[in-house]
């Protein structure tokens, strides 16, 4: 049997999708599957057509035809079976309309590649099939939690950088006011600028240097006192800083500080420069003050405490549930990574402790862990030769399912209709025992027109801007796990969605958390720490 080409085609020949499966042009086959319909003629009651040099084998589907295109030598009976199969499959996919058939038409070109290859019919079923299309791929997976973890970091540590310099500028620039002028700042610094021309007549006695303490009526001692002074500003020119030093042609300006220099301070130069256009000062001393006021409300970032031993535990869930209150999907990815701060302590070995829902997970150890230990113990240690934990994770966890209990929070919305308006009633059910924190409920509003809220637990925002509810519970714990709300508003029922629910929580789904941790050549516990983050990355009412 050799197919030529698999197609959808319109009644009237269009070529919506072909896959050819040997050397043929593109005018070629819509030549063909123009000329099929002419061919098919009225009252015929079997699936195929030949002609001088091919055969047609096609199936109705609706308003369009699945053909295939093979020779005249092909094993009918296996050209059935194929085109049977492949009808069975493109419904999987896609609708049987035009639009919807170029949209999904790479899904179903892949469908085709996995029932003929060559042009030659592969022994496969229609579950097979759907098993391969939709396979991942747990390298794949690794490689983008790993490099999600990666991109976090360095989010976090550019983060805490930026604060770092904001604060050290801050500082150079109270310390520059303190000293009323009295000591220069280098233009490493960012800040550019000399200071200290206020005092150019007291120096001129001096000899143009100031801070003379141990001058004296000697001039051999004011001598060497120069050549010294001489040295360190030499030795300043060559770093690349500017002497300490008040030029007596200069004469004194009386301010204490200058902004504008040659490398930070150009960027103060140009919010004065926008903000005087703007009206909102008039001289660059007020833009100083805006800018300390702005470096002070800057919000400290929260650490936990690191021990010897830090081990951070993620947890990402998301879930598609219909309006009707049936889970669609859930999905919960998870990983564990260790960080040794205290390098005596050597080699260690995690202790984990694992509640009923971690069965339903399936757990990923990284090649470097002792994978037998960990199935028979639930205990993570290195292999042996293998010097230190690596910085990407050392386990990874998955479900997929579609049982509601699993899930932390469920979430109801019920839009009824009335005579000039709708009531929208929503609520709320924790089913974990743990707290949840900074819930957010995004209901959608389908006109412009700010809605009526008859009653709400927790709080609530309307963004008139983004035409949506926001409810908001800061903590769901023993004392509110169950809450509603209820606002009316102009507007269908299916307007109303989708709702989209956001939570954190520091304990994960998985139900694992880190027992103990021990020195491996001890066998010795050792202090360590953890950090335990779960949050959400799609929660939708459909």
């Amino acid at each position: 049997m050799v197919v030529l080409a698999a197609a959808i085609c319109t009644k009237n020949g269009k070529a919506l999708l072909s896959r050819q499966f040997s050397e043929m042009t593109k005018s070629r086959v819509e030549g063909l599957l123009a000329a099929f319909p002419k061919l098919i003629g009225l009252g015929r009651q079997h699936t195929f057509i030949e002609t001088e040099n091919i055969r047609y084998v096609y199936q109705p589907l609706e308003s369009l035809y699945i053909v295939l295109i093979t020779n005249k030598n092909s094993n009918i009976l296996e050209d059935l079976e194929t085109l049977h199969l492949l009808a069975k499959l493109v419904p999987e996919y896609s609708n049987f309309d035009e639009y919807d058939i170029s949209k999904n038409a790479f899904e179903l070109i892949f469908t085709f590649d996995e029932v003929i290859a060559m042009g030659y019919k592969e022994r496969v079923t229609l579950q097979q099939i759907k098993h391969f299309i939709s396979m991942e791929s747990h390298e794949e997976e690794r490689f983008r939690m790993e490099e999600k973890i990666k991109q976090k970091e360095a989010q976090n540590l550019a983060s805490s950088k930026a604060k770092e310099i904001e604060r050290m500028r801050h500082e150079e620039m109270l310390r520059g006011k303190r000293s009323g002028g009295y000591t220069g700042i280098s233009g490493g610094s960012g800040m550019g600028g000399g200071m200290g021309g206020g005092m150019g007549r007291d120096n001129d006695r001096d000899n143009g240097y100031y801070n003379n303490n141990n001058n004296n009526n000697n001039n051999n001692n004011n001598n060497n006192n120069n050549n010294n002074n001489n040295n360190n500003n030499n030795r300043d020119r060559d770093r690349g800083d500017s002497p300490n030093t008040s030029r007596p042609s200069a004469p004194s300006s009386g301010k204490g500080m200058q902004l504008g220099g040659k490398s930070g301070s150009n960027k103060n130069s140009a919010i004065a420069q926008v903000l005087k256009e703007e009206k909102i000062v008039e001289k660059v001393e007020d833009v100083e003050q805006l800018l300390d006021s702005q470096i002070s409300q800057i919000p400290e970032t929260p650490t936990v405490p690191q021990e010897g031993v830090h081990i951070t535990v993620e947890e990402s869930f998301s879930s598609f549930v219909e309006s009707d209150g049936t889970v669609e999907s859930i999905d919960i990815k998870g990983g564990l990574s260790v960080q040794i701060n205290d390098q005596s302590l050597g080699k260690v070995k995690v202790n984990l402790k694992q509640g009923k829902l971690s069965k339903q997970f399936q757990f990923i150890t990284h090649p470097n862990i002792d994978k037998a230990l960990f199935g028979e113990q639930s205990v993570l240690r290195l292999k042996d030769g293998i010097k230190g934990f690596p910085s990407g994770g050392i386990l990874k966890w998955r479900c997929k399912t579609n049982e509601e209990s699993i899930m932390p929070i469920r979430v109801n919305c019920w839009p009824s209709p009335g005579r000039d308006s709708t009531t929208v009633n929503l609520e709320y059910d924790s089913l974990v025992g743990y707290e949840l924190k900074s819930v957010f409920i995004v209901i959608p509003n389908p006109t412009s027109n700010a809605p009526i809220i008859n009653q709400f637990d927790g709080l609530y925002e309307y963004d008139n801007k983004q035409k949506c509810v926001i409810w908001k519970i800061p903590l769901i714990d023993d004392s509110n796990r169950q809450g509603s709300m209820e606002f009316s508003v102009k507007g269908n029922t299916q307007s109303f969605f989708p709702v989209k629910i956001q939570f954190t929580a520091s304990h994960t789904i998985c139900d694992t958390i880190v027992g103990s941790v021990f020195i491996e050549d001890t066998n010795q516990s050792t202090n360590f720490s953890t950090e335990t983050t779960l949050s959400v990355d799609t929660y939708e009412i459909k």
